[in-house]
This record gives C-alpha cells, sequence and structure tokens, in this order.
C-alpha cells in the first residue's frame, strides 16, 4: 500500500490494523497480567479487576472460522488457577478447546452451571472506529470483539464464581463453570461436544445459565426483564444442483446453475404455516397482562386470534412476532461456476432454517423438495436438532425474579422465546433446566452492535451485572 497526505482513511485502517496485531500477539504471547484482586464486593475493586480481565480476553482472537478457543481456555485456566480452582480443557480438534471447573459445595443440592462460548464472529478492521481486537478503554466503555457476546457476561460468570471461592462462601451447590467452543457455527466442537463426549462431567447438574436473555431498556419508561426458557433451532441445509456442463454461450435449462436458481426461486417465495407452539403462547400469555384489560383475551388464545384477518395482520407486521409464529428460511451461501464462461456440472447453495419447537426435520425436508420441484436438486443436512423448553416454576427462575424485583421494585420478568439458538437447547436435550439471563442492562440500540461494528460494554453496566451475577448465584447455590 502507498500512503500518501492525501489518503488519511488507508493510513487509519493501517494504524488499527497494526494495533490490531500487536494487540493479538500480546495476548497469545503470555498468560493472563496480574489484575487487582476485589476482596470485598464493593464496585470499585470490582470495576479494576472486571475491566483488567476483559480487556485482556477480549484481545485473544477467537474468531470462529477457525475459533482457537484453546487460548482462550488457557488464558481462564491460568487465572482461575491464581484463586485456587482446578480446571480442565478438553480440546475437540486441534486448536479447538472447552473449559470445564468446579468449586465443591456440600452436595445438598444438585449443581447449578454458568455456561458462556469463548468463540465470536468475524469484525473487519475497516468497518470498525477502534481496533476490534485491541480491548480498548475508552468513553466509559471496554470496546471490542466479544465484550458483549460474550466474553464480557462470561467474565461475569468467572467473576461471581471466584468471589464466592475467595470470600470462603458456603454452598449448598457445586458451583460449574462451562466456557465452551463453537457457539457460533453450531456447537459442534463445543457444548454438543461436551455433551455427547464428557456426559459424566453433568450428571448432577440441574441448572444452566446462559446467554439469551436481558434486561433490555426499550425506551425511557420500559424495561424488558427477559428470560430465555425456550428457542427455535438451526436446520442447516445445504442444496445441490446437477447439470450437464459446457460453454456458456450455449446456456442449457438443464444447467446445474439454473436448475438451482429455479429452485431457490419458489423456496424464497415459499412460507410455513402460521403456528402457535405452547411455549410461544406462554410468552404472549404473559404480556398480555401488561396490556389493557378489552384486549388480553385475544393475546390469550393466539392460535384462535390469528384466524381473524384483522388481527393476524396487525399481528404480522410485527417481524419480531411473525418470526415466533412460523419457521424461516433464509439462503445463506452459493456456489456455481469457477469460470466466468463455463456452466459447471454442480451448483450449490446453504439454507439456513430456524423450526418452532415440535417440528420434523425430515418431514421439513420431504416439504422443502416438493416446493422446489426440481428432481435434479438433492438436499443434504448440515445441522439438525429438536427444539426443547425448561420449566418456568423452578427455584432458579424464581430467584431470577426476586433478584429483578430487589434492584427494581414492581419489575417483572417475562419468559422469552428467541428466534436464534443457543447452548441453552443442546443442555435442555441432556436433561439440564437452562435459562438464558444475564442482570445486564442494555438499551435497545446496542443490542445492534452485537455481530455488528464496534461492539462494546459499558463499564458501570458491566460491574453492576458482576455484582448481581455473585448475588444470583449466592441466593441459588448459597446456604
Amino acid at each position: 500500500m502507498v500512503l500518501s497526505e492525501r489518503s488519511p482513511g488507508a493510513c487509519r485502517l493501517l494504524v488499527l490494523a497494526l494495533f490490531d496485531l500487536l494487540a493479538q500477539s500480546a495476548a497469545w504471547a503470555k498468560a493472563p497480567a496480574a489484575c487487582p484482586r476485589a476482596m470485598h464486593l464493593e464496585a470499585a475493586e470490582i470495576q479494576a479487576e472486571a475491566v483488567c480481565l476483559l480487556r485482556q480476553y477480549v484481545a485473544i482472537d477467537t474468531t470462529n472460522p477457525p475459533g482457537n478457543e484453546l487460548a482462550t481456555a488457557k488464558f481462564l485456566k491460568a487465572y482461575l488457577k491464581r484463586e485456587g480452582i482446578e480446571s480442565q480443557i478438553f480440546e475437540s480438534a486441534p486448536g479447538r478447546a472447552n473449559l470445564y471447573a468446579r468449586v465443591r459445595g456440600d452436595g445438598s443440592a444438585k449443581a447449578l452451571m454458568l455456561v458462556h462460548h469463548m468463540d465470536v464472529v468475524p469484525a473487519s478492521v475497516t468497518d470498525w472506529s477502534v481496533p476490534p481486537f485491541a480491548g480498548l478503554e475508552r468513553d466509559g466503555y471496554v470496546w471490542g470483539r466479544g465484550t458483549l457476546d460474550n466474553k464480557g457476561p462470561g467474565l461475569m460468570e468467572v467473576l461471581a464464581v471466584v468471589m464466592v471461592k475467595r470470600l470462603q462462601l458456603p454452598l449448598s451447590r457445586d458451583l460449574v463453570l462451562l466456557a465452551v467452543a463453537d457457539e457460533e457455527q453450531g456447537g459442534g466442537k463445543g457444548a454438543r461436544y461436551m455433551v455427547a463426549e464428557h456426559a459424566d462431567l453433568f450428571k448432577d447438574v440441574e441448572f444452566a445459565l446462559n446467554e439469551g436473555g436481558l434486561m433490555v431498556q426499550l425506551d425511557a419508561k420500559h424495561r424488558l426483564n427477559a428470560l430465555e426458557f425456550a428457542q427455535k433451532v438451526p436446520l442447516w441445509l445445504k442444496v445441490t444442483a446437477t447439470g450437464p456442463a459446457g460453454h456458456a454461450s450455449a446456456p442449457k435449462p438443464a444447467a446445474a446453475t439454473h436448475v438451482l436458481v429455479r429452485a431457490l426461486a419458489r423456496l424464497e417465495q415459499f412460507q410455513f404455516p402460521i403456528t402457535v407452539v405452547p411455549e410461544v403462547q406462554t410468552v404472549f400469555t404473559y404480556r398480555a397482562n401488561a396490556l389493557p384489560p378489552a384486549e388480553q383475551d385475544a393475546w390469550r388464545h393466539l392460535e384462535t386470534s390469528l384466524q381473524d384477518e384483522a388481527f393476524r395482520t396487525k399481528f404480522m407486521a410485527d417481524p419480531r412476532n411473525a418470526l415466533m409464529v412460523r419457521n424461516s428460511i433464509a439462503i445463506t451461501m452459493l456456489s456455481g461456476s469457477t469460470k466466468e464462461n463455463v456452466l459447471g456440472p454442480e451448483a450449490s447453495a446453504v439454507i439456513d432454517l430456524r423450526l418452532l419447537p415440535g417440528q420434523d426435520p425430515k418431514a421439513v425436508i420431504a416439504r422443502l423438495q416438493e416446493v422446489m420441484q426440481e428432481p435434479a436438486v438433492k438436499v443434504e443436512s448440515l445441522l439438525s436438532s429438536t427444539a426443547h423448553a425448561s420449566p418456568l416454576d423452578t427455584v432458579l427462575a424464581q430467584a431470577i425474579a426476586k433478584l429483578v424485583e430487589h434492584h427494581e421494585p414492581g419489575a417483572k420478568v417475562t419468559p422469552n422465546f428467541i428466534a436464534g439458538f443457543t447452548d441453552c437447547n443442546t443442555l435442555r436435550a441432556a436433561g439440564i433446566i437452562c435459562y438464558g439471563f444475564m442482570p445486564m442492562h442494555l438499551p435497545l440500540p446496542e443490542i445492534e452492535r452485537v455481530h455488528g461494528n464496534d461492539e462494546r460494554i459499558l463499564i458501570s453496566d458491566f460491574v453492576e451485572a458482576t455484582l448481581q451475577m455473585h448475588e444470583l448465584v449466592r441466593e441459588v447455590a448459597g446456604r
């Protein structure tokens, strides 16, 4: 790159890239630097330690792919060892790792597990105003990929448990820390690997806390205290068309790319039928309580109400509502010929479907093949799962409601069904009651930074959430 006084943008990008590279190199080259140790549950002490740790944690680039979570697993292991907490690292593939640690209670109740993922989605240095992996502290925030999803919340969990150990607090339950790989690509080398290959580690775990639920500030007067208890699940498919190869100057309707485009066009126009599953009805039953009495009944009987055209039009106009009552289809990846003037023998696409609970993946695939109407198209399943929900009448759910009420008198927790997926579904399938909940206040506009540009976390909120996470852990696992 040739730079001149007329290319300040290029200069800025180069400087950001160099800072990013230096930050990553430093993070990989050494164990975690010593941070101040909080010996009291006071915000100032917790802040000094938490910010120091988060800046280092974010500086380790675990972009997935390729992941490289082994570096972060070693970082956490070294930190926990300093605190007298032994941990194990389980490598699911070269460079891919999961960390497991346990602080013992008296065994009078089953274990509580705190879960987070160490991998992050890609961040382009050219699209950020700060280096995405420098762990920069500025304007009251820590900036960097993973501060919100999911390294910041992960450190809230880690510090909550570390403070239990430091203060030598008695426990009725074991506390388990699980930091996993690969959540951003389906969890095959992370949670799903751990449950399949090391099931004995979780046989006494009753509850798990994970991402998926927040205290979202909707506007100046309204906050949503969301507790995720159910979610859609992914069905990732590879759709492949085959056809005669040849010169592009003589196109053929049977060419693979042409067949694929026709099939995808039909899929793009297709909509699954509206379905109200019990988990979704639960969400809207809770929400109905906040509506005027005359409107509540319609939302408490959603399946019947959606048969009314006027109600259905209004309901489906909100994209968030629509996603909760219908399977979704997104065409995400396309591949065809490798040459401009060649019709290749094969063309393919990857489709990301999100299925409601109760859906049969095989039946869904069969329906899509009918919709595409192209015998030359084959469908291969890349990731398939079934949805599971957690009950809402548990000790942990009650403790979360108590925590919210304590810090915001009169506030209620709302059960939440999410269109995305987390590792909770894998844990639920293993018989663990898992909730998505972090006691972290997040203004609605900040949510756009999750998987977006300039991801950051407000330090004061980070500290408050860490203290509240510790409070929740003591409520559920203390004695």
